[in-house]
């Protein structure tokens, strides 16, 4: 890429009179005189009277060249989602952007959004951790921007890659902040010294630990006093105000002197007259009020430690910190400290006192040195050189950015996805390469992807930007198979295709069933894995085995290239699987046990999972008395249990018990059902009383089919019909009629006794 100016997107809380407002405005504006720049603004002000197209011309700060960035304004829908308003609109500034900046406070909304493009992550935090989750999030940035040396180590000892973290300091307004002899404030006009403290009453802050030291200090009769401007209307103390706060920790004194919100006016003012700025924070991300008052010239109390270190070290009146201790809220957090992690530092407070005193005792001294610290901040910390410096990085970043990566897989279908932040388009297709059909095309750029909705076996080709990049080869590749139904017939039926297809393409395959147990230890499936369903398991394709419907409707195309009530049992898996339709049977894991009942018996499966598979009951009692008579036990094998004259009734059954039964039975008489599937497995013969289904879409080996074509039959193969599991008594054309199931009921009991005596007799 040759070396150019990208144009840049930044995304913060530009509208405001916050620290982190003025901010974000100050170095936008300074970063839009070396790049064409546009902006999305979060916050609003206090003139905010809803979403119109200049929403912000009444507040003071806002200048022309702001409503040429301004770009779009967030707000929140009533499904509290994040969208995007244009505004400023005929101050025409919408391009295509190359980069992103997001400058935002830590866990900020716009951190967890998607962008086109690289991204920058710009933020100021005051413990030495992030939250984890939020350090996640960082960690998918190209690049981190921190103001301070402090921030950066912190942030590589908690894994950040070193060369992705960039110092861009915070700056101040030296045309606002600067030594100011005629500053007018009567108030100071008194003869008496004035300690200043702004920000707000916070545990972080130390506020209740200044005041404190300020108290015990400096007595009575000492001409001091301490300058408050400490209100939080956020904390969760419930005292409301300062004065309450003061009454309930017993700080109550005439030598400090409450300021509610200060006009910015007065602020400044404050710091270019008051004698000496006062802090102490257990921890600061940088302390915009500190380094104001060093511009100033003012004599300035802090906390050894942190991000403060950037600008105040070798300079004004440090404070001894004695170590370290877990970041906690404190018994006065603010609504923004509701997750801690990382340490603060423990400020030492008798020490705070001595400096203090020396502050005090020592003015002049110390005037004399801060004014010529104020000219060392005023010239190296301006936005002018933090924007130099993020330009730097940005041209850096912008014009070194790694090749995008493609990223193919054939999870439920083949897939590709482009990451990365080079902006391109790429034309993808997806070729059916049996047919050199294209069978899917999409064009997308980087950060997106495209997938074809045919999840079922294609030997695809897939080429991008009219190329190839990858042919489809399941060779010595890890594949997944998931069967997607517990029923015991269809977990049988489909099982030994896994075989097939394993041998077909020569592959490592990996299958989820809900009977693992039936087949995991047989000879013929020992280079099968086995796992259990929803285990996550990392493989060069995925297909899942089953009957699939969308909206009710048959997925056929999509997950099943046939419509599956219109083809056999089993072809539903060789279809997904792409192999010829073959009914083979390898067998279920059972080593036969005694022998359950002396003499002849025959195994029934009376039940099943829907009325229009079941035969009457009546008949089934009726036949168990006729084939009783004939000297054989009638044993029901049906899990929920049925009775009847001359019944064994072996209900819940495990299927070890199941599955003796049916090896030493003499015959099976079942439905279209599950334990017809397993006597099928067993290499049984199995007498099925089935006219919903035509001959050949269950198994057909060993299998004796009683039917009668004379009434309405074989409804479930009709491609317009659609079954409907949970409705009992679905029938598609006589529902709630005389002959509603009739497909069943025509079938006579003599028609079945005389085909088993039959059978019996050979």
């Amino acid at each position: 890429m040759s070396n150019k100016k990208p144009k840049l997107f930044t995304h913060g809380c530009y509208i405001g009179t916050t620290g982190f407002n003025n901010h974000t405005r100050d170095f936008f504006r300074e970063l839009s005189k070396n790049y064409e720049i546009k902006v999305r603004n979060f916050t609003v002000g206090k003139h905010w009277k809803g979403l119109e197209d200049e929403p912000f011309n009444k507040e003071e700060y806002l200048t022309p060249s702001d409503k040429i960035l301004l770009e779009q304004q967030t707000y929140f829908n009533n499904e509290h989602e994040l969208n995007d308003f244009p505004i400023y609109q005929k101050y025409s500034n919408n391009f295509d952007h190359d980069l992103n900046i997001v400058l935002a406070e830590v866990n900020h909304h716009y951190f967890y959004q998607n962008y086109e493009g690289p991204k920058i992550g710009y933020t100021v935090w005051e413990t030495t951790r992030y939250p984890d989750y939020f350090l996640n999030k960082l960690k998918e940035y190209d690049q981190l921007w921190v103001p301070s040396e402090w921030q950066k180590q912190c942030n590589i000892e908690q894994g950040i890659p070193e060369d992705k973290i960039k110092i861009i300091p915070e700056a101040v307004d030296a045309k606002t902040f600067y030594p100011n002899p005629e500053a007018n404030l009567p108030e100071y006009d008194d003869g008496r010294f004035k300690f200043i403290h702004f920000g707000r009453w916070d545990y972080r802050k130390s506020t209740k630990e200044i005041i404190e030291s300020f108290l015990e200090e400096f007595g009575v009769d000492e001409p001091v006093d301490l300058i408050l401007s400490i209100d939080n209307n956020f904390a969760k103390d419930k005292l409301e105000t300062t004065e309450n706060r003061l009454k309930n920790y017993n700080l109550e004194d005439p030598r400090l002197k409450i300021k509610h919100f200060p006009s910015r006016e007065d602020y400044i003012q404050y710091l270019q007259k008051g004698h000496v700025f006062l802090s102490c924070a257990r921890a600061e991300g940088w302390n915009l009020p500190l380094i104001e008052a060093m511009a100033c010239g003012t004599p300035s109390i802090y906390s050894n430690c942190s991000a403060q270190l950037q600008f105040a070290k070798g300079k004004g009146l440090p404070v001894k910190v004695t170590g370290k201790k877990p970041a906690i809220m404190g018994e006065y957090s603010t609504f923004s400290q509701s997750d801690m992690t990382g340490e603060f530092y423990t400020p030492d407070y008798e020490d705070l006192k001595r400096v203090m005193r020396d502050a005090y005792k020592n003015y002049n001294k110390h005037k004399k040195q801060a004014l010529k610290e104020s000219k060392e901040i005023r010239d190296k910390f301006t936005w002018k050189k933090a924007a130099e410096l993020a330009s730097v990085e940005i041209d850096e970043l912008y014009n070194n950015l790694p090749k995008n990566i493609i990223e193919i897989s054939f999870d439920e279908g083949p897939k590709v996805e482009i990451r990365g932040c080079r902006k391109n388009k790429y034309f993808i297709e997806f070729i059916d390469s049996s047919t050199n059909q294209v069978i899917h095309s999409d064009t997308i750029s980087n950060n997106m992807w495209t997938k074809c909705s045919k999840k079922y076996y294609v030997p695809w080709i897939i080429k991008i930007n009219e190329k190839i990049v990858h042919k489809f080869d399941l060779t010595d590749k890890d594949v997944k198979l998931s069967f997607e139904s517990n029923s015991v017939g269809d977990t049988l039926a489909w099982a030994p295709q896994m075989l097939e297809f394993q041998k077909k393409h020569n592959c490592k395959v990996t299958v989820s069933t809900f009977h693992n147990e039936w087949f995991k230890n047989l000879e013929a499936y020992k280079n099968i894995n086995f796992i259990q369903p929803n285990i996550p398991f990392e493989a060069y394709a995925h297909y899942r085995i089953g009957w699939f419907k969308t909206d009710g409707k048959w997925d056929s195309g999509f997950r099943n290239p046939n419509q599956p009530n219109t083809i056999p049992l089993i072809q539903a898996a060789t279809d997904i699987l792409g192999l010829p339709y073959k009914e083979i049977n390898k067998g279920v894991d059972f080593t036969p046990g005694k022998r359950p009942i002396k003499g002849k018996y025959i195994c029934i499966g009376p039940r099943a999972t829907a009325g229009l598979k079941e035969w009457p009951y009546s008949n089934w009692r009726v036949l168990a008395n006729k084939l009783h008579k004939k000297g054989y036990k009638i044993v029901n094998l049906s899990y929920e249990g049925f009775t009847g004259t001359n019944i064994i009734n072996k209900q819940k059954l495990n299927w070890e018990k199941t599955f003796n039964y049916l090896y030493h039975s003499d015959l099976f008489i079942g439905l279209g059902s599950g334990l017809s599937w397993v006597n099928w497995a067993l290499n049984k013969r199995t007498v099925m009383i089935n006219n919903f289904i035509p001959f050949g879409y269950e198994f057909t080996n060993k299998l004796i089919k009683i039917e009668n074509n004379s009434v309405c039959n074989n409804c479930w193969v009709n491609k317009d019909y659609i079954f409907d599991p949970g409705d009992w008594n679905w029938c598609p054309k006589n529902k709630g009629t005389k002959d509603q199931h009739i497909c069943q009921k025509s079938i006579t009991v003599d028609q079945v006794y005389n085909k088993v005596l039959s059978l019996l007799n050979e």
